[in-house]
């Protein structure tokens, strides 16, 4: 199997995402094992729903650092668009674990509500400590994620940052709650379970609807906005047959292009012209590969306005 070597660029982009999601790993552990601590003690069935939660963060970044090796790999003669599509089906993986973890933290509240008694929640001031603590800890790694995510137009940790967003919004409810069951609201424990399981089901659709157009090629950019970027190049005459996908923060474009019969003849101007097109392409979409096919103009074409 031919490969390509690898260039400096991919080099630094897999380094970077190994070195953020090694990072939040050490430290979303560290957020889980006092989670879990804490809900164990105090018998909170909300605070180990947050810990389940937590615990998906560090799952992630595992799955991440295993499959960033692959996803920077360097495009090969079986992959020649290259492997970019292994991070974004990694986060499609998430968000079927966030389903999964949904369920399981449904079905714990549901039995709990509707279920035997069981033991009231002994809620300290360790409980609400660990959580103040944890919830300081997701800011941080939600922010330097969503940051690092964007800079190296890594769609996995951008989907991982919004999984990490929601245990901010998740704990800072289960603070809230641990505070009334202080007050006696034993019942709000399993009730604020089924509000992170809600939490952890909207995230999941929020990565769903990201990854899923990505996986099957939906276009990133209307067919009209391609052929009217390309259509302003001069010596153009017109553009069909436009298709166009993305993956890993770049998009790929084909397209059918007429040049004016003034410049069909002249291999070099039509070459020039189609250099134009792909330059006007990346200025205005970003990184963009254009693959452009020249066929000559139709003797019945209309004589375009302006010339």
């Amino acid at each position: 199997m031919k490969t390509v070597a690898e260039t400096p660029a991919r080099a630094d982009y897999q380094r970077g995402v190994r070195r953020v999601l090694l990072v939040t790993l050490l430290l979303n552990l560290a957020v889980v094992a006092g989670k879990l601590v804490a809900g164990l003690l105090a018998g909170s069935l909300s605070v180990i729903s947050d810990a389940i939660h937590s615990s998906v963060d560090s799952l992630n970044n595992v799955i991440g650092l295993v499959v960033v090796r692959y996803a920077s790999a360097a495009p090969d003669d079986n992959h020649p668009y290259g492997h970019a599509k292994f991070e974004t089906l990694a986060a499609f993986a998430i968000a079927g674990f966030l389903f999964v973890t949904c369920y399981e933290i449904g079905g714990s509240a549901f039995k709990r509500l509707f279920g035997e008694n069981a033991p009231a929640p002994e809620i300290t001031a360790l409980t609400i400590g660990v959580m103040l603590v944890t919830i300081l800890v997701n800011i941080f790694v939600t922010v330097y994620e969503q940051r690092e995510g964007k800079r190296l137009q890594s769609e996995f940790l951008i989907a991982d940052a919004i999984h990490t967003r929601s245990d901010v919004l998740v704990s800072s409810s289960v603070l809230v709650g641990l505070f009334l069951i202080r007050q006696g609201y034993v019942w709000l424990d399993p009730v604020v379970s089924l509000g992170v399981a809600a939490f952890i089901a909207w995230n999941g659709y929020e990565i769903f609807k990201a990854t899923v157009p990505v996986l099957v090629d939906a276009a990133p950019v209307e067919a009209a906005r391609i052929r009217e970027i390309a259509e302003s190049v001069p010596g153009v005459h017109s553009v069909h047959d436009v298709r166009s996908r993305s993956h890993g923060g770049e998009i790929f474009i084909e397209m059918h292009l007429h040049v004016a019969s003034d410049y069909e003849n002249n291999h070099v101007l039509s070459h020039q012209i189609t250099e134009e097109v792909e330059r006007r392409l990346a200025h205005e979409l970003g990184t963009v590969t254009a693959t452009i096919h020249v066929e000559p103009l139709p003797a019945d074409a209309p004589v375009k306005s302006g010339w």
